[in-house]
């Protein structure tokens, strides 16, 4: 993703220079507010879209309850993948695949890149079993991913600090946007085991039959958890690891507070991240309530990747005439993401396409499966498998580009002017 370069004011017009970097913005406080930061007030619009679709399809339809869950669940997924998920993947292949420079120094990554969707198929594909184990995955390293780039964007702000901070008061700024997400995401993993304190407590709280509808599971996907999840411990050793991370936090802010050293920026996007870290799991439904998350990372991240791309531009670099076109200039924001829409569009297309082909050749529906659901044997619907055919393959693809570009930026070196 973003960081990948020099994003130092040294390469910006000496006009732009006070708001970027010398102030503490990434790039400037509107613009981090509008792209960066305030988005977050957005998450909660993918649940309420759940529950609006879940009352029409309700009203409107003749759908059984069991159909109506995942047409709704379905409807966000799709509002959020079509508006900002899918061209948040795309924008990551202008960092790497399309960057000539990426190519030639990165080459074990672009390279065993290319590995990603075929093995992504095959799983998906080849048996429910295989089939869970690889959404197993995914649940948690989506969740990572999540996590890993608020830490990094904190480590941008961090590096943006007029005050140079320590290792302490680093590690303190990440711990506060990682732990919210879990104790209560873990608490409802370990009530898949029904002998465990936590879901005792939820059946004494809500009853039985919702005790059990509130188990972790995401759309019509149950995760494989292994036992060591299943037992109260993991949500204790989660919510202690919160309770740690936000005493620390709480008394470095008023510290810096006090000291008049507080970045503003900075404390906006570790607060926001607080909150909806702690908001997504409160939800009945988590398939539509991580979507709230989603939307606020892939707005970052699209924003972010423009931003570094065009600094690449302005310095110089070497970068693709297609990319080039994309991020030539400061207004070139909205054609950055109008091209990702499009090809989204095009792929959502070509999707369609490959699922109606498996029609002919298979005996599946659009969307009904063949054979008896959670069987060993069981074969998605056409639109799901061409999906596992390729827009999921895509999609880890970017995570794993992503595992690579994080790390090296977060952790080992500054975000700004780095060799890349």
């Amino acid at each position: 993703m973003a960081g990948q370069i020099s994003v130092g004011a040294d390469v910006l017009p000496a006009r732009g220079r006070e708001s970027v970097g010398a102030q503490g913005w990434i790039h400037s406080p509107g613009w981090d507010k509008r792209w960066i930061i305030f988005p977050a007030l957005l998450a909660p619009v993918p649940p309420l879209l759940y529950y609006v679709s879940l009352y029409l399809l309700g009203r409107f339809t003749g759908m059984d309850a069991a159909t109506r869950n995942g047409a709704a669940e379905d409807i966000v997924s799709l509002f959020v993948m079509v508006l900002v998920g899918g061209p948040h993947v795309w924008v990551t292949f202008t960092r790497t695949w399309l960057h000539p420079e990426f190519r030639a120094r990165e080459k074990f990554w672009y390279i065993a890149s290319f590995a990603v969707v075929p093995t992504v198929a095959i799983m998906a594909l080849s048996s429910e079993l295989t089939r869970k184990l690889l959404l197993t995955g995914f649940f948690f390293i989506a969740s990572l991913h999540i996590i890993h780039q608020l830490s990094y964007i904190i480590r941008f702000y961090q590096d943006r600090d007029s005050v140079k901070p320590s290792l302490r008061s680093r590690l303190i700024d990440i711990g506060a946007v990682v732990f919210p997400l879990y104790p209560l995401s873990t608490f409802r993993m370990v009530m898949v085991n029904e002998n465990s304190m936590a879901f005792a407590w939820a059946t004494q709280w809500f009853g039985l039959d919702q005790a059990r509808a509130l188990k972790f599971n995401i759309g019509r996907a149950h995760p494989l958890l292994p036992d060591f999840i299943l037992s109260d411990w993991f949500w204790m050793m989660n919510l202690l690891a919160l309770v740690v991370a936000l005493t620390l936090w709480i008394a470095k802010t008023v510290k810096e507070h006090r000291a008049g050293t507080l970045q503003q920026g900075k404390f906006l996007l570790i607060a926001c991240a607080i909150g909806v870290g702690l908001f997504c799991p409160l939800w009945p439904n988590l398939d539509s309530s991580f979507q709230g998350f989603n939307l606020w990372h892939s707005l970052q991240y699209i924003a972010l990747t423009w931003f570094i791309m065009r600094l690449q531009i302005q310095k110089g670099r070497k970068v693709s005439p297609f990319v080039k076109w994309l991020s030539n200039d400061d207004r070139s924001g909205s054609r950055y993401y109008g091209v990702a829409f499009g090809i989204v569009v095009g792929l959502i297309a070509l999707i369609l396409g490959i699922a109606f082909m498996l029609t002919q050749f298979q005996s599946v529906g659009m969307f009904a499966g063949h054979g008896e659901p959670g069987a060993i044997n069981y074969k998605p619907g056409a639109i799901l498998q061409a999906y596992y055919l390729f827009g999921f393959g895509l999609l880890l693809t970017h995570y794993f580009h992503d595992a690579f570009l994080f790390n090296l930026h977060t952790f080992n070196k500054t975000a700004v002017n780095t060799r890349d």
